[in-house]
């Protein structure tokens, strides 16, 4: 007969309480499916950048294509299953047998019968949420224009800021059986590796490789309750701190072939990414009619800081490596090789993006904002247009000397030509020769390259990091490694 909590006590184990410990006798009939551990991850998680995972459309609420999936309460939530999914994922590309223990399988032929899953995760319940609209085109690469009938806009969860906390609670349990135990003997590591991972953050959801999603728990605590101490099982059952403790670390762990590119800029010209929501007034708070004016675009904005999203910077740099590879005669990766890389959506073709944008925040004490009136020419006289008068509010940035903006990409399972085409793209980028935002026709939203970080996970236990400055040069790491790297894409055949 079982109670419940994996002990039995039939067939000669039996349980004594003496000295704090659970005994168990006639250990040779021992049923190897017997609880032996228990561990349980409690945290609070927190958005790190805005969060999509869309319920599809809804009728009720036709201003919007895509809305963020709620509760019956209409309070937005993570479902469980999408945090299982993608620690799966992870477990499975550093240790796949541990995945199969841990997350269970389904038998794939009649003799086999597959595998329970240990880890029960529920679902998170988000609090003090801000719901915002973004809006997505779709551009034809030959052109550089919107795609008419493309225009599309979608929910999202803004992320965890001070005036909006966008966290909640989870609760993630993790049963380790007597077999378990046996069949992998590094549990241990396994689990501290889910912990430190979770610590550093993963991503959830749709748009990750444009920025969304990026979730982390900086205050998980991981409880080990061993179910053969009797003092374990007591605070189990009461729900109590267990005594043991796992020490965590913001650890990221990055699969083999992962390349990343960090690059910090100034913004060399003025900078505009149009938010769709325009003020009708000007921001100074005047009273005085004669100096109110419609601004017609204001920069975009996420809480205080001001924004480019994601989306535009995957924008702009896919468009700029097509650009690369058409002006380099590349038309085989153009053609074979490019939708694997950046991916791609199509009726006939549907690729993950193995090409990841982070959004990039400024913050507004290193930027000015200043509205600029501008009026529309006749393309024909030369002369200005009648009742074409309209304003717009740019950032200009202070102080040149110092980091303004940060763009992050990242490259899952690198090859060398895809390593060599992140580097044109931060050349182009440091050179000034990508903008970002709109307005580019005008000279906005060119930037100046002043620090860079480029990271290469050759292998689980070797990570190549260099390091260039202002002035383009390399002052950590072996600079022939990227221009092998370069050299890749250049002699590609």
């Amino acid at each position: 007969m079982n109670i419940g909590y994996g002990f039995s006590v039939m067939d000669g184990n039996k349980l004594y309480r003496k000295t704090g410990k659970v005994r168990r006798t006639n250990m040779g009939n021992r049923n190897k499916a017997q609880i032996r551990y228990q561990i349980l991850f409690e945290g609070e998680l927190q958005l790190d950048s805005p969060l999509l995972i869309g319920s599809g459309q809804d009728k009720n609420e036709p201003e919007s294509d895509i809305h963020v999936l709620k509760d019956q309460n209409n309070n937005p939530f993570i479902p469980g299953t999408s945090i299982t999914g993608v620690l799966r994922h992870m477990l499975h590309g550093e240790n796949p047998e541990a995945a199969k223990i841990l997350f269970g399988y389904i038998g794939q032929t009649g003799n086999e019968a597959g595998l329970q899953s240990s880890i029960i995760i529920s679902d998170v319940l988000l609090e003090d949420t801000t719901i915002v609209v973004r809006d997505g085109v779709c551009i034809d690469p030959d052109t550089g224009t919107a795609k008419k009938g493309q225009k599309y806009n979608y929910e999202a969860i803004e992320r965890s800021t001070k005036n909006h906390k966008a966290t909640g609670k989870i609760n993630m349990m993790v049963t380790l059986r007597d077999y378990q135990v046996e069949v992998l003997p590094n549990w241990k590591a396994v689990v501290q590796s889910l912990a430190n991972q979770l610590a550093f953050g993963i991503r959830l959801g749709a748009l990750t490789a444009k920025g969304f999603g990026r979730v982390s728990v900086p205050d998980i605590q991981v409880g080990v309750y061993d179910m053969t101490q009797f003092s374990d099982v007591k605070k189990w059952l009461l729900r109590q701190p267990s005594a043991r403790i796992l020490k965590v670390e913001k650890k990221n762990t990055q699969p083999k072939g992962t390349f990343i590119v960090t690059g910090q800029f100034a913004l060399k010209t003025s900078l505009l990414v149009r938010n769709k929501e325009v003020a009708n007034e000007d921001t100074d708070g005047s009273n005085d009619k004669e100096k109110k004016s419609k601004i017609h675009a204001i920069p975009m904005k996420s809480d205080e800081d001001y924004l480019i999203p994601g989306t535009s910077v995957k924008g702009v740099l896919r468009h700029q490596a097509m650009y690369i590879l058409r002006t380099m005669g590349k038309t085989q990766l153009l053609n074979q090789k490019f939708d694997k890389l950046m991916g791609c959506s199509t009726e006939d073709n549907k690729q993950k993006s193995r090409f990841m944008t982070d959004e990039v925040y400024i913050h507004p004490k290193d930027v000015t904002s200043q509205k600029q009136t501008r009026n529309a020419i006749d393309r024909f006289t030369g002369s200005t247009m009648d009742s074409k008068l309209f304003a717009e509010q740019a950032l200009w940035q202070k102080d040149k000397k110092i980091p303004t903006v940060t763009l992050r990409y990242t490259i899952d399972d690198s090859q060398d030509w895809e390593r060599g085409m992140a580097l044109f793209l931060l050349k182009d980028l440091w050179t000034g020769n990508v903008a970002l935002g709109g307005d580019k026709s005008i000279g906005r939203g060119y930037l100046q390259g002043l620090t860079a970080t480029i990271q290469y996970y050759q292998d689980e236990n070797i990570l190549k990091e260099w390091i260039i400055t202002d002035n383009g040069k390399v002052v950590q790491g072996d600079p022939v490694e990227l221009e092998e790297f370069a050299s890749a894409l250049v002699q590609y055949q």
